[in-house]
């Protein structure tokens, strides 16, 4: 039983903001730097992002399933600054 609680994360914002920024890091870092997109999705260029918030989706699902409501937020704040960010450097108007 102690053994469990020690391997267990903690229920902390910074966490999720870690978790949240992870997979739209990557999906810029994988645009940016690789032909992936031109390969896979040439005519749907926000797709990898898309793909990104979905996968924050299921952890979101997660945190907030088990009880670790401070890391939904911080994979929410992620997320939306991610969104936000990719508006203001694609010039996409809304």
């Amino acid at each position: 039983m102690a053994l469990l609680n020690k391997t267990r994360v903690k229920n902390n914002i910074l966490v999720g903001l870690g978790i949240g920024i992870f997979f739209p890091l990557l999906a810029y870092l994988l645009v940016r730097f690789t032909d992936i997109e031109l390969h896979f999705l040439p005519e749907k260029p926000m797709a990898t992002y898309t793909i990104s918030v979905l996968i924050n989706l299921i952890f979101l699902r997660f945190a907030y399933r088990s009880g670790n409501d401070h890391i939904g937020k911080g994979i929410i704040i992620m997320t939306f600054f991610a969104m936000v960010l990719y508006l203001i450097t694609h010039k996409v108007t809304v």
